[in-house]
């Protein structure tokens, strides 16, 4: 539209100048001969239409150069006019026609063509090129122009054409066409049509626009008519009527401006009381994108975010809002009432309710109206509301509790979802009085009715009842609970509220829970140890029959007393110190196996052991003890003990019975051999030789007489029974007896036997003897295993060395075929034997176990990887020279 009227008025111009061109009159004034366009004037209009059409094709520089030459002209014809000096660019073009024409100065525009040169090209370049004219300032510049335009049309077709006192603001008809044609383009284009809203629109402003702009039309053309009619009567001189039509000027320029300003000041009154209201709501307006345009003071005390912080920022990345339901808030969707999250400045989190709406203005982009309601208590109210009930139905299906509700005059029984599933009854069968009645055992029926009897007897809130359930397969549940009771003016039961909970399986533990205790209670009192229960304050809670024989108190005696009255005197400090301990540590007592001294109800004095066991129950700590006499036990150990030396002596007796054979041929050599080199001596006296060599005869059969003695001695010290004696031994020498004692009569086996003795562990601290028992029972095993293994290569190798605990370990290794596994699993137990069936007794390595173990060691024994077995055994070391 905009381009069509341009072109309209280019074409009108270029038609007047064709008037000048072809020399028609006729063409020049469009009738109007007496009011021709100057030549000079229809080339500004057509240049200035051209400018129009440039800036519609965003040929901006070419409009701009176009708008020069209606600007030239307009200034030039005003500066001439104003001066007086005569430039001679009126008459440039078309000089002679020119001088044919009436008038003050012919070929120069007048004043109101030259108005709007200068108007239309500022609007145009203004709002089209440099984009800093708004819409608002170009249409008053184009109204303004279409008011000059208009009033010198009306002012000319009421005064007649050629008066000399309207030439000056007459314009000719191709000029206003011309001129109307331009600025309604203008309106067009860049207006964006507001006018036309405001002459249309439903608001309070259009009977404003609709009042005011014909006034300002048509009350300044009355004093120019009131002009004519002075000037055709002659009514008044020419000066008086100036200035009255002056004075007229002033005054309805005065009327209008004072009309517009009260109504423009009264419609900013109320809107700015209406802005004032709307500020304070949470309002925001934004762009389709989301762009913030407008931010409430509201909204600076809900968000905590300033209008400057605001506006030009997306209003849902300020925010960081996010929809609870799918997360999908942006600044493109909107629907009436949706809810979000949104972030303050502070980081508070809120809940609002957003209602978008969009407004499309004519000629403006459409913006989005947010009015934003904050519903963060309501959403925290719904979503507590929310959990209360997810946690009551949570905690009610947790507990399988059942809620009813018994409306008594009717009868009618309404249950929670799922109560009468959990109660094992077909859904339904609850619905009424009578239907509960006929699945309730028949007793428990008048014992509940029995209580509501006396609940509405005493208008009581509340009531408790427990009764069972009769199920189809046979089986009863039972069910306890309470209700509150509902009652009318007249006392009268209305309804109950209630709840049930299955207890049947709480009852079947509680039966057998009674009967555990029962039949616990029937072990504790026949259990042949003694059982005595205290608390933390060590006082004597229970007391069993086994107890009271052993310290010969009565339970009715003892119960509720210290229990330290059960040990002697001098000993109670240390059993309540011990129970202080655990008490605050929780260690000791618990777990352990402690002996120690009791004294009976007569003041006699036994040794027991004592295991412990804790519990705790409400805060309390409960031990419960367990108490065995070991005066038998004690009495049996000594006895066994004794009888453990018994067989450990005929045990080594055993051992030289074995070898009394081999010492009698071991000491056959020696004495055979002092017998002869006696006999030699005597033989030697009685032919009177020399003496050296019956000395030598005599010297050689004493040695022999030694050596006999010390395979003697050596046996007799091994046979001797006598105490245990710990001291301190040589280690070298101990083990060097017990091999040549071992060794007597076995060369005929060719053993080779090896010695690695450490000289780091010189001294052990040991009872010789056992310790040479232990060394023989070993020696004596690998020598067996040697000699029935078949090998070439006998070897047994006895080496000792110091442990980093000050221990002195002794491996006795031999090279033999090694110990079977299944022997090697429980060697060490009695009647187990490593010499096959018929081999032994098999408490041999029993005895050497107990004899190390008594002397602080260990003894073990394993396989050797290159064949054969390896025993270890260990022993307490003596540093050498200590005593």
């Amino acid at each position: 539209m905009a381009t069509v009227l341009a072109a309209l008025a280019g074409l009108c111009s270029l038609l007047a100048f064709s008037g000048w061109v072809l020399d028609v009159p006729a063409l020049r004034g469009f009738g109007l001969d007496d009011l021709p366009i100057w030549p000079i004037t229809a080339i500004g209009y057509v240049c200035l239409a051209l400018g129009f059409l440039a800036s519609i094709a965003n040929r901006d520089i070419a409009a701009s150069l176009l708008w020069l030459v209606p600007l030239f002209v307009a200034i030039s014809a005003l500066y001439q006019t104003v001066t007086g000096h005569d430039l001679g660019i009126d008459r440039i073009l078309f000089a002679d026609l020119l001088s044919t024409q009436q008038g003050p100065h012919p070929g120069r525009p007048g004043a109101i063509s030259s108005t709007a040169f200068l108007l239309l090209t500022f609007a145009g370049y203004g709002a089209g090129v440099r984009k800093w004219l708004s819409g608002g300032a170009g249409s008053l510049i184009a109204t303004i122009t279409l008011a000059l335009v208009g009033a010198a049309a009306i002012l000319i077709l009421l005064s007649g054409t050629g008066r000399a006192s309207t030439r000056t603001f007459s314009v000719s008809i191709p000029a206003a066409i011309s001129t109307l044609l331009l600025a309604g383009a203008f309106l067009m284009l860049y207006s964006k049509l507001l006018w036309v809203r405001l002459l249309t629109g439903p608001s309070g402003e259009w009977r404003i626009i609709r009042v005011l702009l014909p006034a300002a039309l048509i009350l300044p053309i009355l004093p120019s008519v009131l002009e004519q009619i002075i000037v055709a009567n002659a009514l008044l001189p020419p000066l008086q009527t100036e200035a009255l039509v002056t004075l007229l000027n002033i005054l309805i320029v005065a009327l209008i401006a004072w009309w517009a300003v009260v109504r423009v000041a009264r419609g900013q009154a109320e809107m700015t009381e209406l802005s004032e209201a709307l500020d304070q709501t949470t309002l925001v307006v934004t762009t389709t994108d989301g762009e913030i345009t407008h931010w409430s003071r509201g909204c600076e005390q809900l968000y905590g975010w300033s209008v400057d912080e605001a506006v030009g920022r997306n209003k849902y990345a300020l925010l960081r809002a996010r929809c609870p339901i799918d997360d999908s808030a942006n600044g493109v969707r909107f629907e009436d009432g949706r809810e979000l999250i949104e972030i303050c400045r502070d980081g508070r989190e809120i809940s609002v309710l957003e209602q978008s709406r969009t407004v499309e203005s004519l000629g403006r982009a459409p913006s989005v109206l947010h009015n934003v309601t904050d519903i963060t208590q309501r959403v925290a109210a719904i979503e507590a509301l929310k959990v209360s009930e997810e946690r009551l139905a949570l905690a009610t299906s947790a507990h399988e509790l059942g809620i009813f509700e018994w409306d008594v005059p009717s009868g009618t029984l309404e249950w929670s979802p799922g109560t009468e599933q959990r109660l094992g009854v077909r859904p339904g069968s609850l619905s009424d009085f009578d239907g509960w009645r006929d699945q309730v055992e028949p007793e428990d029926v008048q014992r509940v009715l029995d209580t509501i009897a006396r609940t509405v007897r005493d208008r009581a809130d509340k009531f408790s009842y427990r009764y069972r359930f009769r199920q189809s397969q046979g089986g009863v549940r039972t069910v306890e609970g309470s209700a509150r009771a509902f009652y009318d003016g007249e006392g009268n039961l209305l309804r109950t509220v209630g709840v049930i909970l299955d207890v049947t399986e709480r009852e079947e533990r509680e039966a057998a829970l009674r009967r555990r205790e029962a039949q616990l209670r029937s072990v504790l009192e026949t259990v042949p140890d003694a059982m005595v229960v205290i608390d933390q304050h060590s006082t004597i809670l229970q007391f069993s029959a086994a107890a009271e024989a052993l310290w010969g108190y009565r339970a009715a005696d003892v119960l509720g007393r210290p229990a330290t009255m059960l040990v002697p005197a001098d000993r109670r400090a240390l059993h309540l110190s011990t129970l202080d301990h655990f008490l605050k540590t929780g260690r000791g007592l618990v777990g352990e196996v402690i002996t120690g001294t009791a004294e009976a109800a007569d003041g006699r004095r036994f040794p027991i052991e004592v295991r412990t066991g804790a519990a705790r129950s409400d805060g309390q700590v409960l031990l419960t003890i367990f108490v065995r006499n070991l005066s038998e036990q004690l009495a049996t150990e000594e006895r066994l003990s004794e009888l453990s030396a018994e067989i450990a002596h005929v045990s080594r007796q055993s051992a030289m019975s074995e070898l009394a054979a081999d010492l009698a041929h071991e000491l056959n050599q020696p004495l055979s051999a002092t017998s002869n080199f006696l006999a030699a001596a005597r033989m030697l006296i009685e032919k009177g030789e020399g003496t050296e060599r019956i000395v030598e005869l005599l010297r050689m059969g004493s040695e022999q007489t030694q050596r006999a003695g010390e395979i003697i001695r050596r046996m007799r010290a091994f046979m001797a029974r006598g105490e245990v004696e710990m001291r301190t031994e040589s280690v070298d020498q101990t083990i060097r007896d017990a091999a040549e004692l071992i060794l007597v009569g076995t060369g005929q086996f060719h053993i080779r036997v090896s010695y690695e003795l450490d000289p780091e562990a010189p001294y052990m601290f040991a009872d010789r003897i056992q310790v040479q028992q232990v060394l023989v029972n070993l020696l004596r095993n690998s020598m067996e295993a040697l000699r029935t293994s078949g090998r070439q290569d006998r070897h047994i190798t006895i080496s000792s060395h110091k442990l980093s605990d000050q221990m002195i370990e002794i491996v006795v290794s031999d090279s033999g075929p090694g110990i079977p596994p299944h022997v090697l699993e429980q060697l060490f137990s009695r009647f187990t034997t490593t010499k096959g069936n018929g081999g032994g007794m098999g408490i041999g390595l029993s005895i050497s176990k107990r004899i190390i173990e008594a002397h602080g060691g260990t003894l073990s024994a394993e396989n050797r990887p290159e064949g054969g077995a390896s025993f270890r055994f260990t022993l307490p070391a003596i540093e050498e020279g200590a005593e």
